[in-house]
């Protein structure tokens, strides 16, 4: 990807892509919403008679052995960034978290992860961030990996994204939130420009101050104009307080797993450069249909 080609929207698993196409210290902004739930809530869904089938993240396959082979072999001298994966840290925890896991549908979600996140930290400018979406499922396992990839320094915040739809339960209490785990690429280098809100305290009556570190931003409703359809879409709202407090206008935003686009509209929106990358067909007709929108194609 040179300078200038941006905008770019690839059909395609995302680990090559970044390998081969995204350049070192060239993105802003990282924001992606992987599978984190085992991968067959997802697979029959359907949007528009289009029927959506996430990547089979959470299955022990070829592509795990081969991911995993890559932090216990000298072949990752291929890499552009080998150091990050001959880190005697990160192998261990890697090797540790199989090892306990038994190699199955977690630990295949945890090594296909690893390998992305490493390639992520490489693309990112030292100014960067970036906010990784997760829930219960795997978040806690995610959040070491997160540590041993960019460093427990670079740790910004746990947010908690708190919503009102959705589900109960008679055995649990009702899971109501996600998490975003938000890190930078090097220590206090990262560009914020935090949203500001009306407090509401008595000793800062009438001032404004920070967002805190939870989001009250509701999930979307059947009736919003915003909806597709698409079983796994976010907010706008959410991406943009990700994008406003993050980056700047003209800066370059990836999305990884990009599903129904919200990141990349939103991106489009407010002035920002873009790339988004996606597995499933559906969810690229999906990006283009909402971007002819914006554009008034």
């Amino acid at each position: 990807m040179g300078s200038d080609n941006y905008n770019q929207l690839y059909l395609a698993d995302n680990l090559p892509v970044l390998r081969d196409l995204i350049p070192s210290a060239s993105v802003d902004l990282v924001y992606l919403d992987p599978p984190y739930s085992p991968a067959v809530k997802y697979r029959q869904s359907s949007t528009r008679r289009r029927t959506i089938r996430e990547p089979e993240f959470w299955r022990w396959d070829a592509d795990a052995d081969r991911a995993m082979s890559q932090f216990v072999n000298s072949s990752i001298r291929q890499f552009r960034n080998r150091q990050v994966y001959k880190s005697t840290n990160l192998r261990r925890l890697l090797a540790g978290l199989i090892d306990c896991l038994d190699r199955n549908a977690l630990a295949a979600f945890l090594v296909k992860m690893t390998t992305r996140l490493v390639e992520l930290r490489r693309v990112l400018k030292p100014t960067g961030s970036i906010y990784l979406h997760c829930d219960g499922a795997a978040g806690h396992y995610l959040k070491i990996l997160m540590d041993a990839v960019f460093g427990p320094e670079n740790f910004l915040n746990d947010i908690a994204w708190c919503y009102g739809l959705g589900g109960s339960s008679r055995r649990y209490l009702p899971r109501k939130h996600d998490s975003i785990l938000w890190y930078s690429r090097t220590p206090n280098g990262h560009y914020f420009a935090p949203e500001m809100i009306p407090a509401t305290s008595a000793r800062m009556a009438g001032q404004d101050k920070k967002v805190p570190d939870y989001w009250l931003i509701p999930t979307i409703n059947n009736m919003a104009r915003e909806r597709t359809g698409y079983p796994t879409q976010k907010p706008e709202a959410l991406l943009e307080r990700i994008i406003r407090s993050s980056s700047r206008p003209g800066d370059l935003v990836l999305d990884p797993f990009c599903g129904s686009g919200t990141t990349i509209v939103v991106a489009q929106r407010l002035g920002r450069r873009w790339v988004g990358i996606d597995i499933n067909p559906a969810a690229i007709q999906t990006i283009k249909r909402r971007l002819s929108n914006i554009n008034g194609d």
